[in-house]
């Protein structure tokens, strides 16, 4: 008896950009809708949710898979009694298969995602993982062009940077393709609630279409040096605090380094810095005159403070430039927290926890490396 074998015709094991469909390269090559496109700190990014829709279209369901090669905890804050702020990291891998289910590529990438100012621990490490993976699914996705948001590295753009393939040449205008449908605008996934007792600055960013104004757009109780209409009210505009009357309360020269820093910070323009420097050159001139017997010249009432001077003024070159490059560094770092909404008391456990010193007692290079981390873990929420 003879025996015939059977030939079965069976996909090879590997596949290429040559197994992609005609309707695949044309929705990968399509410029992104605009309608997809959300602003979260000036940054444009697309919705998890959204990128997860827009997978099952172009490879269908089981097309493709996500695995998380890594999930970790990055940091746990008690930012206030019972307000928690938690940072994870997440490392994942998006694989993409061929209609006949062969794999066809995969990306590998990672992200911070972190949940701030919330009154349950458990909720806030929920919402900080599932943000770190979606970050991390978003940025492997953008690897497959346009429809996953790639162009918006390019500076926030909607305009396609992919255009054309080489391997797929005239593939994309067979003008029998379909063309990629449009959709309604998409909507922001819902953040975590926060309740309302809590301290404005203190609470989550919510996510919307405009970059949300920082504190000189906000409206304080305080005097303000120099009046900016608000973009949103049309309101005067300016620090959150009275940083002259702090500077001068100031008892030693850390704590006026610590306002100072606070108001570079916060934004504050040049003739108001040198303003606060020269409350500092009177505080330094009257504590040598003091030091020398002598009285200190037009020394205020204890119930009032020293005259500021109405006009921009020029800070004394003596003053050091180590000073000057150890204050905006310190600035640099309560910016670096504002991102993560910490407070400067948490930015002090933190220096201590590294450095074994406060935040204004680090030196520039101390500085420099925490403002490093919190960068890094802040441009992971955010990307």
């Amino acid at each position: 008896m003879t025996v015939i074998p059977l030939h079965r015709n069976t996909p090879a094991a590997t596949a290429g950009p040559a197994d992609l469909t005609v309707e695949q390269v044309k929705t990968l090559l399509a410029p992104i809708n605009p309608s997809r496109v959300q602003n979260l700190r000036g940054q444009s990014h697309l919705e998890a949710w959204d990128v997860r829709r827009w997978l099952n279209r172009v490879f269908g369901f089981g097309g493709w898979s996500d695995e998380t090669l890594e999930l970790a905890p990055v940091a746990q804050m008690e930012i206030n009694p019972g307000r928690w702020t938690v940072i994870y990291r997440a490392q994942v891998r998006l694989t993409v298969k061929t209609t006949d289910g062969r794999v066809l590529t995969t990306y590998d990438d990672a992200a911070m995602g972190d949940s701030r100012n919330q009154p349950v621990l458990g909720d806030a490490h929920d919402q900080a993982m599932k943000t770190a993976l979606s970050q991390a699914l978003k940025r492997c996705a953008h690897n497959l062009g346009d429809a996953f948001g790639l162009s918006l590295y390019n500076d926030g753009s909607r305009q396609a940077v992919g255009i054309w393939s080489a391997a797929h040449p005239n593939r994309s205008d067979d003008a029998d393709v379909p063309a990629v449908p449009d959709d309604a605008p998409v909507k922001p996934e819902p953040a975590p609630v926060v309740e309302d007792q809590a301290p404005a600055a203190e609470q989550q960013v919510q996510r919307s279409k405009r970059v949300e104004g920082g504190p000189w757009e906000s409206s304080p109780q305080q005097q303000r040096p120099r009046a900016v209409p608000d973009q949103q009210q049309g309101t005067p505009s300016g620090p959150s605090r009275d940083y002259l009357a702090a500077a001068q309360a100031a008892e030693s020269r850390e704590q006026f380094d610590q306002v100072r820093a606070a108001a570079v910070a916060e934004g504050a323009p040049q003739d108001y810095l040198a303003k606060l420097d020269a409350i500092a050159q009177q505080k330094e001139q009257a504590a040598q005159q003091q030091a020398q017997g002598k009285p200190a010249a037009k020394k205020a009432a204890p119930a009032r403070p020293t005259p500021v001077p109405s006009g921009p003024v020029t800070p004394d070159p003596d003053a050091g430039a180590a000073r000057q490059q150890h204050a905006v560094a310190l600035a640099e770092l309560l910016a670096a927290g504002q991102a993560l909404a910490l407070e400067p008391s948490h930015l002090d456990d933190i220096a201590r926890a590294e450095a074994g010193c406060t935040a204004a007692e680090c030196t520039v290079e101390q500085l420099a490396g925490l403002t490093a981390d919190l960068r890094a873990a802040a441009e992971g929420a955010a990307a």
